[in-house]
Order: structure tokens, then sequence, then C-alpha cells
């Protein structure tokens, strides 16, 4: 049964709702929510969603919840990301949401930042910044980000993943039209329910960094062929049952397909998985023939055995 600490629902809703799921985040979650507490602009809530930890997390969110009215509280069985981040959705009562993963940190200043630039854009209704890395060594990578000179839209995102849930805030009321976070994936929510959202809203650049994404050894993203199916997946789906490709130009679809299975055929080859790589690479001729294609095709086979 899930527990839930909860506000009083018939106080005036915050200005902005904080999603952050957590799973077995113990030696993280204590910082990330000390990030929040120290924001300059203070009408927030956070909603924290345990999702079924079984080290001491739980008890760890807990502890801020009973000191700080704000916090929100709710313990649930392990479903995974998606079903995590739906469940911070419905509980939230603010009309914009912001999210910060347990293992990363905000600066002080990126609720004020938002605030700001939304009263100088009221037209916007999703904001995007850039993130810093901080190494397990202390050290602090500052990549300048992407697309932070000019509004973009589906045909910028589909071409490359280049938000972050570190570094996004949007409309409530966009999540709810596209009903949230698509629970069966497992990977790649986030650009899944950015895609579909692409439909009804644009994306504004801010121009600030919002915080620092931690790099640990159990959250660096690592290329796989199974990775890059998982993404391939999720661009067909947008192109054909999402009207992306109503949207989006043909020779952006083939070109950004192409690559992608490319890239899966030649992870899986790594892997030793031929059978895949040249299933993925056969999706990757039919989208764009090429000349890296059809020698990757013939190097697969050769390894395989195969004529």
């Amino acid at each position: 049964m899930a527990i839930t600490v909860a506000m009083d629902s018939t106080s005036k809703p915050p200005f902005f709702s904080v999603m952050m799921p957590v799973y077995n985040h113990a030696a993280y979650v204590g910082a990330a929510i000390e990030s929040v507490l120290a924001q300059t602009f203070l009408d927030w809530e956070l909603v924290v969603v345990d999702d079924g930890s079984t080290d001491e997390s739980g008890a760890i969110v807990d502890g801020y919840a009973a000191k700080d009215p704000r916090i929100v509280v709710i313990h649930q069985a392990n479903g995974g990301e998606g079903a995590a981040r739906n469940r911070a959705l419905a509980a939230a009562r603010a009309p914009w949401i912001t999210f910060l993963d347990s293992d990363d940190l905000w600066y002080p200043e990126t609720l004020q930042h938002y605030a700001d630039f939304l009263a100088a854009h009221p037209e916007a209704t999703f904001l995007y910044g850039t993130r810093h890395r901080l190494n397990d060594d202390g050290s602090v990578e500052k990549p300048p980000g992407e697309f932070q000179d000019r509004v973009t839209g589906a045909a910028e995102l589909f071409g490359r993943m280049h938000l972050s849930c570190l570094c996004v805030c949007f409309r409530k009321e966009l999540a709810d039209r596209v009903g949230g976070y698509d629970v069966r994936l497992r990977t790649g929510t986030d650009y899944d329910l950015y895609l579909r959202l692409s439909r009804h809203t644009r994306f504004w650049p801010t121009g600030h960094a919002t915080g620092l994404r931690r790099r640990h050894g159990t959250n660096i993203s690592q290329c796989s062929g199974r990775t890059r199916m998982t993404e391939a997946d999720l661009l067909e789906r947008f192109v054909n049952e999402f009207g992306g490709r109503e949207m989006l130009p043909a020779e952006l679809v083939a070109q950004r397909l192409s690559r992608v299975y490319f890239t899966a055929g030649r992870e899986f080859l790594r892997e030793g998985d031929i059978g895949r790589a040249l299933e993925a690479l056969a999706c990757a001729k039919r989208y764009r023939p090429s000349l890296r294609v059809s020698a990757l095709q013939w190097l697969a086979r050769l390894r395989g055995g195969r004529t």
C-alpha cells in the first residue's frame, strides 16, 4: 500500500512542482533534496516518489518531509521510471512542472531563472536550459548546451535529443494532454514524452545552467545495440503513430532513422550479435542506402560466416 505524506489540499497551489523519483539512491537523495531547499525562489513543492527502494532512501525522504510541509512523499511498489514520474505528476498541484533526479543537484537560482523567464515570455509553455556534469572525482565539466540561441521544435528534437529532465520546465497541462509517460518503456521515457509534447508546444531556451548531472557507476549511459534500437522504436512510433510524418521533412526522417539503425547495427556487431546487427543494418539501408551501410553489412556477414 502507498503511504503519502501530503500537504493541505486546501492551501494555495505553489508556482512550481518539482518531481523527484527515487530508487535506491540513499547515498545521493539527501543532497538532491538539500539543493531544492536551497532555492532562492520559495514558492514550490517537492513531490518525491519512492519507487520501491530497498535501501534507506525511503526513510531519508520521509525525514525531510517531516521537517518541511512543502515536501510530499509517496511510497509505491517498484514500477519503473515512467510509473514513478506519472505518480508524481498526478500528485502535483502547481501549473508548472520541473524535474530533479534523486542523484542530481540544482543550482540555487534555478527556479528563480525559470520564474524570471516566464515573466518575460508569457507565451512560453516549455523551457529548457543546460546542465553541467559532476564527475566522481569532484571535478565539474561545463558544456555549453545545444540550441540555446533559438526556440526549437519537433524537427530539432527528432534530429537529436537535446533536452534533459534536469533542465526542463513545462506546463502541467501539456503532460496531461498527451497522457504522461509511457509506462511500457524501460528506457527513453523522457525522449518519448518530449516528442509527443512537440505536437503541442515549442521549446524555449533560457540560456542558464540549471544544475549538476552526477556521473557515477550506475547512471553513465552506455551506447549499445539495444539502446539504439529502443531509440529507433521511439522515433518510428512518433512518425507513424503520433503525427510526426505530417510535421517533419521526409529527408530528415530518412536521415535520422538510417543513422540510428546504422549505429545499432555497429554496436550489435561489436557485441557479437550478428543476427541483430544485420537486422538493424537492413533497416538503415531501407531508409537511406549508402556505402558505409553496405560495407558494414558485408563485414557482419563475413564474421557470421554468411554470404
